[in-house]
């Protein structure tokens, strides 16, 4: 019986997926709260946003900052929309969370469709964050099935697993 809970703790364990160094969150432009997910742009605007981490495991780090814009729905390229990060580097030195205030821009293009939907990948070091970004909520895909059906069918799994080990 042991060994089958150290089985089922290993298990559980493995599905969680592995921690980063830190955490990483795109703000608000005033670095006070969660950036919405999906950003809803229009077609010729631009938003500011900040780039927030937690969780550092070594201080005074230097960790340069990348950006990728995936275009996922909607007649959207991924030219359409464009994201500058002002700083080189996320530097958070002893803060411990650390926020880089404002200096996050995304642009969409005057010309890109009202319908188009993007992902925008933001990151500094090996950790990164995605946001949804488009002209609408309501056009954002689903998450795919296997991200809601796996842990429900390990979960159901386990039960079955375990009453049937109890029945016996």
């Amino acid at each position: 019986m042991k060994k089958l809970l150290v089985i089922a703790i290993i298990a559980f364990i493995a599905m969680a997926g592995s921690a980063s160094a830190y955490n990483a969150a795109i703000w608000n432009e005033a670095g006070t709260a969660s950036a919405p997910n999906p950003i809803v742009i229009k077609p010729g605007q631009t938003l500011t946003f900040s780039y927030h981490g937690m969780g550092f495991a070594a201080e005074n780090q230097t960790l340069p900052y990348f950006t990728d814009v995936v275009a996922v729905g909607g007649g959207a390229a991924a030219s359409d929309m464009t994201v500058v990060v002002s700083n080189t580097n996320f530097e958070p030195g002893t803060a411990d969370p650390a926020t880089d205030v404002g200096v996050i821009q995304v642009t969409l293009n005057a010309s890109a469709p009202v319908t188009g939907q993007w992902r925008v990948t933001i990151g500094a070091g090996q950790d990164a964050v995605s946001k949804d970004v488009g002209s609408a909520a309501r056009n954002f895909l689903i998450p795919e099935f296997p991200t809601i059906a796996l842990p429900v069918a390990a979960i159901l799994g386990l039960a079955f697993f375990f009453q049937r080990r109890k029945e016996e």
